[in-house]
């Protein structure tokens, strides 16, 4: 099995607990008996804490680590955590430990994503490629998570799935041989050289914060997307199969990414996301029935599939390679600032009105669109990004 193999089976493992945990996570929670509120609360810690977690861990992987060593050691850790939700009720004991969780499962995803952008700049694989099995994963969860929604085996089937992922992802990557960042940079000046492009400046700055808000504003749908669709008479498994349709886009896109990114660079995929997620938060409170709701769950793959493979993108286009893991952090650490923002506020406003709510993510994305533009248009940025 190859490396590119292993860093796919990693994504698999990785985003089938996270398929489980971003719809029906919220939904053990509401079964545990804490509020709209509470729950916007809770969804919003591990998004805080990963905000320091997710470039800190990155940077000590960076210095210290194999991506063996880290992936093995981090899955581990996660999976522990996860069980001890067996063990724990109420409020403060939830938010202790996903506190805890977002220091050590949070990273893995940037981590892995330098490890494969890694690959595919030495032409061992594509990293849409490799992504996709993690949105493939994501879909079987939806499917078990919305079965289980249905029964009263909730937070069993959900905690249970999160912390075998994480095992399955522990044990693969003790497989891996990717040398460290350290290891693999090309000469004693890589920690200045950015792909032979001038350093970030403004530009840099306003794209990845405007792909940050856009990615932000998915924060009503991962939050209550399950709890609005049961109040719109959909049960656990039409859930599932909603989020699952949503990803489905994602992969055809993963599949095509690197044809698409040499025609358009990740400016352009970025473009696109933008322009899905407007559309898809104005619209979302606005449709009902299976199929109208279905038709604008495809959107999912564009308005979070294309923002995030524009973003990884562009940012490892133009980051130091010895400081690939920490850079990719740092990009998942404005991603989880807008989202707590928004997922607290989503939560607050969700209370007054689930309309609401959604409605406030257009707002965001449309900021999010003005800012990515901007900064795309200002000198130095015009010249296209390549796509991986």
């Amino acid at each position: 099995m190859t490396q590119g193999h292993l860093v796919a089976s990693l994504f698999a493992a990785y985003f089938f607990g996270f398929g489980l945990f971003l719809p029906f996570f919220p939904v053990v929670l509401r079964d545990s008996g804490l509020s709209p509120g509470e729950i916007g609360t809770l969804l919003s810690l591990p998004m805080l804490v990963r905000l320091a977690a997710n470039p800190l861990v990155g940077a000590l992987a960076d210095r210290f680590a194999t991506p063996r060593v880290a992936v093995s050691v981090l899955s581990a850790l996660s999976a522990a955590l996860f069980l001890a939700f067996f063990l724990a009720s109420g409020f403060w004991a939830y938010a202790v430990l996903l506190v805890a969780v977002a220091l050590v499962w949070s990273p893995l995803i940037p981590i892995e994503d330098a490890v494969a952008a890694r690959l595919d700049r030495e032409g061992k694989g594509q990293y849409g490629r490799m992504r996709l099995w993690g949105s493939i994963s994501f879909i079987a969860a939806n499917l078990v998570g919305g079965t289980a929604a249905a029964s009263a085996h909730a937070a069993p089937a959900v905690i249970g799935g999160i912390a075998a992922g994480l095992v399955v992802s522990a044990l693969v990557g003790l497989k891996l041989t990717v040398p460290s960042a350290r290891e693999a940079e090309r000469g004693p000046d890589d920690e200045h050289r950015v792909e032979g492009r001038a350093k970030p400046g403004m530009g840099f700055l306003l794209v990845v914060v405007g792909a940050g808000i856009l990615q932000g504003s998915h924060g009503a749908y991962y939050g209550f997307s399950a709890l609005f669709w049961e109040a719109e008479g959909f049960g656990g498994l039409a859930v599932g199969i909603l989020w699952g349709l949503g990803v489905t886009t994602e992969i055809v896109l993963f599949a095509f990414a690197g044809s698409v990114g040499a025609r358009i660079g990740s400016l352009g995929i970025l473009g696109v996301g933008a322009g899905a997620a407007i559309l898809r938060w104005v619209l979302f409170a606005q449709v009902s029935g299976p199929l109208a709701t279905g038709s604008l769950q495809l959107l999912h793959g564009l308005s979070f599939g294309a923002t995030h493979l524009g973003a990884v993108a562009y940012v490892a286009a133009r980051a130091p390679r010895r400081w690939a893991g920490f850079s990719q952090g740092l990009l998942s650490m404005v991603f989880g600032f807008f989202t707590a923002l928004a997922s607290a506020l989503a939560g607050l406003l969700y209370q007054s009105g689930p309309s609401l709510a959604f409605q406030a993510m257009a707002a965001m994305a449309a900021l999010g669109t003005l800012l990515l533009a901007t900064g795309a248009l200002l000198p130095g940025e015009r010249r296209r990004a390549p796509a991986a």
